[in-house]
């Protein structure tokens, strides 16, 4: 690279504007082409008084036109060029007289700095860094920003769709901490770039457009967005995994321990990145939500209406409660509905609709706006008016069933409440896990069962309103959830470890909530969840195998948004979902494994779950059954004329979850068998053919 020469103190193609200020003359040098057009804060030291200024730099070409205005207000102007790396334009200043002030140095897009001197009397130093983060133009689209300007904390940019070939401009950034505070960025600029170089070092979430990341990044350290988001991706030999569409965020410390814990399949040092930052992208739509009433459905969309909750005691403002839906959807479509609040029972009932009376109650479903519409059918026990609505849900007011055996648990709940507070006569914590790889201390795979008698449950507000969170919280402080039975009971040292994750998908369900995956026992250890095996939980009044209301064991409503006042009992247990031999690497087995575990999940209030029989080589079966209630189990094999040929099995079980065996037929003749189990008065056929 030739040298540059240096320029002549006062070159003729300049005309400086003289002010009564005097002038200013700056001259810089630069690799590559630089842009200067833009805001830039400009300090000057080793004068005799230091110098702070705000520059506005525009540029036509090789022209420049300057505005400084000092920190008293103010301005003088100037006129200069630019030429390859080089910059010179003039400036008044005004000291003992007018006076010519002479910067040299070097600049970037974003940085300039060097020595300055005044009318040869005196020698100093200067500094400036662009102000304004888009700027008016930008250069390098997609290339590493760190590089240059080691000064920056964050950089990137942005690109329509993953071609590259067109940079965005005017994108809005946001980063966001575990705390939910927000920090808002400058937009990018013409080049699609953005930067920022005042940001608290930390983790956050990026937010880019339509586009929100669900991997935490550590600022300063992983700043340079554009080192990882390449066009491609950066895939490599260990990054090879690229998180499914639906997959959850990911938990503040990045680890995926929490979820995929034994065996410790999945880690964040895994993942690949797509390819480069876009702003546009096909965002997963929320689930659809609808309100049936009289028979009739109406789709339901809260954008369009302004509900207040009928509870404010429980809501905060902005959310409301699957009984609020329903009387948004009859105001809208012209039902009258006559309802009333029973202090006696701390809910609203509905007296009339349209003028008739009767027994009115609801069912609902959190996943059939989602497609999973079988729970719309079961029945229900908990207050309506506490169910938090989300996007998906579907409710049905429904009719005739026993509202007075509800009503009877209510008051004598509440009497429980008014006397001694939040709580509950027992609490059962079951822990009961098959054998999977050994269960090693590893896995924290334990077997425990606990009873906690009497238990005072008290908020701990995860999800209220006051508490510094980045996830929707839809209480009041202060609403007690059956997650702070949990963490009641840590507080009094009966469990020393309650871990919770908060989950923004589930099986490709729409959740934003937390589940509970670990739980540690004093003197017996950690029981850590894990894929398909975890804790599942019911609170409730009555007793587990007999809910008022004949309601379904089987709530589907995550613990941290389950409203509870005084109930009669917590019921937490193991559960493992899926057929167990799907755990293999042969193909396609996965995809069988998904849908065992949806099988499972829905047969959970039939009390069982046969899994489809594998049939070997050797003609020997591979059988497995999933037991939700202790029951008298009888496993029979029919020949293809519904002949019983053998019972495999017939004998009462307790332990709860996954049972295996192992059958030879090789006995039998070649053709058509099947499978059937009977037990807690169903019965269920799984078919096969024998080679």
């Amino acid at each position: 690279m030739s040298k540059l020469k240096r320029w002549p103190k006062k070159p003729k193609v300049f005309y400086p504007l003289i002010l009564a200020a005097g002038f200013l003359l700056f001259r810089l040098v630069s690799h590559g082409q630089v842009l200067v057009a833009g805001t830039w804060k400009l300090e000057v030291a080793g004068l005799p008084s230091p110098l702070t200024w705000q520059l506005e730099i525009s540029q036509q070409g090789e022209s420049l036109a300057v505005v400084a205005t000092s920190s008293a207000g103010e301005k003088t102007k100037g006129h200069g060029e630019i030429k390859d790396t080089s910059i010179y334009f003039t400036l008044g200043i005004k000291l003992f007289r007018p006076s010519v002030l002479e910067f040299q140095g070097k600049a970037s897009w974003a940085k300039m700095s060097g020595t300055v001197s005044l009318s040869n009397l005196f020698q100093g130093t200067w500094v400036a860094h662009r102000q304004v983060g888009s700027g008016a133009n930008g250069h390098n689209s997609g290339d590493d920003c760190f590089q240059c300007h080691d000064h920056f904390l964050i950089a990137g940019t942005v690109f329509r769709d993953q071609t590259a070939r067109e940079p965005l401009a005017g994108v809005p950034l946001e980063l966001i901490s575990p705390e939910g505070k927000q920090v808002i960025l400058e937009s990018s600029n013409a080049a699609g770039n953005f930067f920022a170089t005042s940001i608290n070092s930390g983790k956050y979430l990026i937010r880019v457009g339509e586009v929100q990341t669900r991997t935490w990044h550590a600022v300063p350290e992983q700043g340079s967005c554009n080192r990882c988001h390449l066009q491609g991706g950066n895939g490599s030999e260990l990054r090879n995994r690229l998180l499914p569409s639906t997959h959850t965020q990911l938990p503040p410390d990045n680890d995926c321990r929490h979820c995929h814990h034994f065996p410790a399949t999945q880690a964040y040092e895994r993942l690949r990145t797509e390819g480069v930052l876009v702003a546009i992208q096909n965002q997963m739509r929320e689930p659809g939500s609808r309100v049936e009433i009289k028979g009739k459905a109406y789709s339901f969309d809260p954008v369009a209406q302004n509900i207040i909750s009928v509870r404010p005691d429980i809501f905060a403002p902005g959310y409301f409660s699957m009984f609020d839906a329903i009387l948004a959807a009859a105001r809208q479509n012209g039902i009258k509905i006559d309802y009333r609040f029973d202090p006696d029972c701390q809910t609203h009932f509905i007296d009339r609709i349209d003028g008739v009376s009767g027994n009115y109650w609801y069912h609902f479903s959190y996943d059939a706006g989602e497609g999973n519409s079988t729970e719309i059918k079961y029945r229900r026990a908990n207050r309506w008016d506490e169910a938090l609505w989300k996007p998906g849900v579907w409710v049905k007011v429904v009719d005739g069933e026993n509202l007075e055996e509800v009503k009877t648990e209510y008051r004598e709940e509440i009497l429980r409440e008014k006397s001694y507070g939040p709580l509950i006569p027992l609490v059962k914590i079951e822990i009961n896990p098959s054998s999977y790889k050994g269960n090693p201390p590893e896995s924290h795979r334990i077997t425990v069962s606990r009873e906690f008698r009497n238990v005072q449950v008290t908020s701990h507000n995860w999800r209220g309103t006051d508490t510094p969170s980045l996830y929707p919280k839809p209480f009041q402080t202060g609403v007690v959830t059956s997650l702070d039975i949990l963490l009641s009971l840590q507080d009094q040292g009966k469990l020393d470890v309650v871990t919770s994750v908060f989950y923004t998908y589930f099986a490709q369900k729409y959740i934003f909530s937390y589940y509970v995956v670990g739980l540690g026992f004093p003197g017996v250890g950690l029981a850590h969840a894990s894929g398909r095996q975890g804790f599942i939980y019911i609170t409730e009044n009555g007793s587990f195998n007999r809910l008022p209301n004949q309601a379904d064991s089987k709530l589907h409503m995550t613990c941290d948004i389950h409203v509870i006042h005084a109930p009669d009992f917590s019921y937490w247990r193991w559960a493992e979902l899926g057929n167990p031999y799907y755990e293999n690497s042969e193909p396609g087995a996965l995809a069988k494994l998904a849908q065992s575990i949806i099988e499972d999940d829905e047969a959970i209030s039939r009390g069982f779950n046969l899994h489809e029989p594998r049939v070997n080589k050797d003609r020997t079966i591979d059988l497995s059954f999933n037991l939700f209630l202790a029951s008298k189990v009888r496993l029979s094999l029919l020949n293809s004329n519904g002949q019983r040929c053998t019972v495999i099995l017939d004998k009462l079980i307790s332990n709860l979850g996954i049972h295996q065996l192992h059958y030879k037929a090789r006995e039998l003749t070649p053709g058509l068998y099947s499978l059937v189990m009977e037990a807690n008065n169903h019965r269920q056929i799984r078919h096969f053919i024998l080679p």
